[in-house]
C-alpha cells in the first residue's frame, strides 16, 4: 500500500541572496583564522557583536544588535576550511531551524594577497524559524535584506583595513 505525505510548500527566498568580495592584503590562512574566531565579528559587522563556541567547536552563539535591540542566534559551522572557506548556519533564537548561511570564501592571489568572498542566503525554513506567515516572513526579509547589501561591503572593509593593519 502507497503511503501519501503532504507536500509542504516553501517560501520562494532565491531573492534574498547576495556576495562581494575584497582583495586584503594578507594571506588566506591568517585571514581564515580572524574570520573563524567568531569572538572578533563585532570588529567589522555593523550588526553581529560576536559569539561564543560551544565546547563542541561547531556550534556557537551569536550575539547581534542594532540600536538598542539586542539578541543571540544560535549557528552551525557546516565548513571549516583553513585558507579556504568559513561558513556558517544561523539557526535562529532557539536554533531550531536553518534560517540563513553565511560565509566567507579565501581565495589566494598569491602569497601576500588574498580574495575574501562574503554570501549571504537565506533558506527555505525561514518563516518557520520566526513563526511567521510568507507575507510577514517578507516584511522582514525584505528588511534584512536591506542590511546585508549594506552590512556585507561594510563589513568587508572594516576586515581589510584591521587586517592590513596587523601586517
Amino acid at each position: 500500500m502507497a503511503r501519501w505525505f503532504p507536500i509542504v510548500a516553501r517560501m520562494d527566498v532565491s531573492e534574498y541572496r547576495h556576495q562581494e568580495s575584497v582583495v586584503i592584503d594578507r594571506p588566506a590562512d591568517q585571514l581564515y583564522d580572524l574570520v573563524a574566531d567568531v569572538s572578533q565579528m563585532g570588529r567589522w559587522s555593523p550588526v553581529c557583536a560576536g559569539g561564543t563556541y560551544d565546547t563542541d567547536g561547531e556550534w556557537f552563539t551569536g550575539t547581534n544588535a542594532m540600536g538598542d535591540a539586542g539578541w543571540e542566534t544560535r549557528c552551525r559551522v557546516v565548513v571549516a576550511s583553513r585558507g579556504r572557506e568559513f561558513t556558517f548556519v544561523n539557526h535562529g533564537v532557539e536554533g531550531s531551524h536553518e534560517m540563513v548561511r553565511w560565509g566567507f570564501q579565501f581565495r589566494p592571489l598569491d602569497d601576500s594577497r588574498t580574495e575574501v568572498t562574503e554570501t549571504w542566503e537565506v533558506l527555505p525554513t525561514y518563516p518557520e524559524g520566526l513563526g511567521l506567515d510568507d507575507d510577514s516572513a517578507t516584511q522582514v526579509l525584505d528588511m534584512m535584506k536591506g542590511l546585508a547589501l549594506e552590512g556585507i561591503p561594510n563589513t568587508l572593509a572594516a576586515l581589510k583595513a584591521d587586517a592590513e593593519s596587523r601586517a
